[in-house]
């Protein structure tokens, strides 16, 4: 019998079962780093077999004891998880220990992670970072009964609580398909004293509170999609470098308004409108409002000829972005006196007006005539 040595043992000889086995022992920020090691350990840890390891399953209609024994069982283990989902009844009152599980886990999930997405309308949270499902985790709270019952607010406003307690330290923070009109839902935000981004979407206060209820001194990227006006006036963000804003309203003058009274320093504005036959002119007219203002994006609106002509010449536009606009004209009225500075110019989506034809999209043939124009400016029909 020949003897087998040391030397002749390797760690890819081991069976896969065992190699899930020792890498039971390793936190999940270490699997994700073993992951990299080789092909073969790639392939193990991102296995049907052993990610279904790291996903947790936890039903909330259990009665009152058994709730608070998975309480304690969570709150002593120093297991972690990829993927929790909570099963259960919304329908029925959030009591404390429902409560209690459903904070818990917002915890273990928050606690590691500068980066979150919150989906209000299927209670899912998860890493805003994750490219694989190892490398991001998530909590998502599963209604056992038929979709017409009505979803309990309490639930998201408890989720929306239990974030800005545990994740004091976030930088990156979505919260999407709010769907609620409560204008004090998002005043624990004010928590979150280092975040840098916010982005939230379907969100419709119809208040104008006296003062700025949400204090982010340290914003400088905030997002509102499809939002009423008013949601502009929730937010001081004394530091705010961009502002995106997707509004629901068709009257530009008010919209302009609310956000001129409350966010003026960005050095960059968005601006989406779902409505032809808002006034383009007017939008650039309020522009003088923003002494730091040096790219502006404006989509989903009709441009004529002369749409620049309330635009003032002391302006410091250097980008000037359209996206899914319609143009009368791609030689605006004033191009080279108003907008002086311009070092880019794109047409994303936009389409542009023939006599004889209609609208068509923008095409390379029909900005030549801009680039010979504007020699010192990009002229470009996408942009990333």
């Amino acid at each position: 019998m020949c003897a087998t040595y040391e030397s002749d043992l390797h760690f890819d000889d081991l069976p896969f079962e065992l190699v899930c086995e020792i890498f039971d022992y390793l936190p999940l920020r270490d699997v994700k780093t073993a992951s990299s090691v080789c092909q073969r350990w790639n392939a193990i840890i991102f296995s049907e077999v052993y990610i279904h390891r790291f996903h947790l399953q936890l039903n909330l209609d259990y009665s009152l004891p058994v709730l608070k024994q998975m309480a304690q069982l969570l709150e002593a283990s120093d297991r972690e998880y990829y993927s929790v989902v909570l099963r259960a009844n919304l329908g029925s009152p959030l009591t404390d220990a429902r409560l209690r599980i459903v904070k818990l886990m917002i915890r273990l999930l928050a606690s590691r992670s500068e980066s979150l997405y919150f989906n209000m309308a299927d209670f899912r949270i998860e890493s805003c970072v994750s490219e694989r499902l190892l490398r991001g985790r998530k909590l998502q709270v599963i209604d056992t009964r038929a979709k017409y019952i009505p979803l309990g607010m309490g639930l998201k406003e408890s989720m929306l609580a239990a974030i800005c307690e545990y994740a004091v330290e976030l930088v990156d923070l979505v919260i999407a398909e709010m769907n609620i009109n409560n204008p004090k839902a998002l005043v624990p935000l004010s928590s979150l004293k280092h975040l840098k981004l916010l982005l939230i979407s379907d969100y419709y206060p119809y208040v104008k509170p006296p003062e700025p209820p949400i204090n982010l001194p340290g914003l400088e990227n905030l997002s509102l999609i499809k939002v009423t006006d008013e949601s502009c006036h929730y937010f001081r963000v004394d530091n705010l470098k961009r502002f995106f804003i997707h509004s629901t309203g068709t009257d530009a003058p008010r919209t302009m308004d609310f956000i001129t009274q409350n966010i003026t320093q960005v050095s960059r504005l968005c601006l989406h409108f779902t409505a032809r036959s808002i006034q383009a002119e007017v939008i650039f007219g309020w522009l003088d409002r923003f002494p730091n203002l040096l790219a502006l994006e404006l989509a989903g609106v009709a441009l004529p000829g002369d749409v620049l002509k309330e635009l003032s010449p002391a302006n410091r536009l250097q980008k000037l972005i359209f996206v899914s606009c319609h143009l009368e004209t791609l030689q605006l009225d004033g191009l080279l006196e108003k907008l002086a500075k311009l070092r880019l110019l794109c047409f994303d989506g936009c389409s542009l007006f023939h006599k004889q034809s209609g609208f068509h999209p923008v095409h390379y043939d029909d900005i030549e005539g801009l680039r010979q124009r504007l020699p010192h400016c990009r002229i470009m029909l996408d942009y990333d």
